[in-house]
């Protein structure tokens, strides 16, 4: 079983205080067949549900010098999950879990907004020492 993120439980009880109920703490996909060895994300993913909406959650802390190269690589490892979790769930919406410096620092200011939009992300962002969520990504 692959090792959860350093931030997985600072998202999980963010989530909590934000309203949503948790559903599973630690869902494992299984690779398909034809899936190469990273091409799929491999940490556990956290769901959740609040009023109608249902989120599957990844959680990564791209801690170190991130670029959004490395966030974009693992936006797509993501999206190549998405087939298992809809036939879990098709109302079920992905996001990928970043700190607020990660955020900051990789898609501060016009461009970055630009390149959310291109690659239809996704994202929550967090304070890992407040354990807050502070922004969706789109808003809700």
């Amino acid at each position: 079983m692959p090792l959860q993120d350093l931030y997985h439980d600072v998202v999980r009880d963010a989530l909590r205080q934000d309203g949503w109920r948790i559903t599973h703490t630690a869902l494992q996909l299984k690779a398909r067949a034809e899936s190469s060895a990273g091409e799929l994300w491999e940490g556990p993913w956290l769901v959740a549900e609040k009023d109608e909406r249902k989120v599957a959650v990844a959680v990564n802390s791209f801690v170190g010098r991130s670029s959004p190269a490395d966030i974009i690589q693992t936006w797509r490892q993501l999206g190549l999950s998405r087939p298992q979790l809809h036939a879990m769930d098709s109302d079920r919406v992905v996001y990928l879990a970043v700190r607020q410096a990660t955020y900051s620092a990789c898609f501060g200011g016009t461009e970055g907004d630009l390149l959310l939009e291109k690659e239809h992300m996704q994202l929550i962002v967090f304070d890992p020492r407040a354990e807050v969520i502070v922004q969706w990504v789109p808003r809700f």
